[in-house]
C-alpha cells in the first residue's frame, strides 16, 4: 500500500484523472438512466 501512496504523491495528476473519470462515468450513468425513465413515460403518455 505504501507504493500506491508513493506513486500518487509523485504523480498526483493520475489520481486527479481517475477522480475525473469516475465523476464523468457517474454523470453518464445518471443521464442514461434518466433517459430510460423519460422514454418509458413518453411511451406511457402516447398510449393514453
Amino acid at each position: 500500500m505504501d507504493s500506491l501512496y508513493n506513486f500518487l504523491n509523485t504523480n498526483a495528476f493520475y489520481g486527479l484523472l481517475v477522480i475525473i473519470l469516475i465523476v464523468w462515468a457517474g454523470m453518464f450513468s445518471y443521464v442514461y438512466s434518466l433517459n430510460k425513465k423519460v422514454k418509458a413515460l413518453d411511451i406511457q403518455n402516447d398510449s393514453n
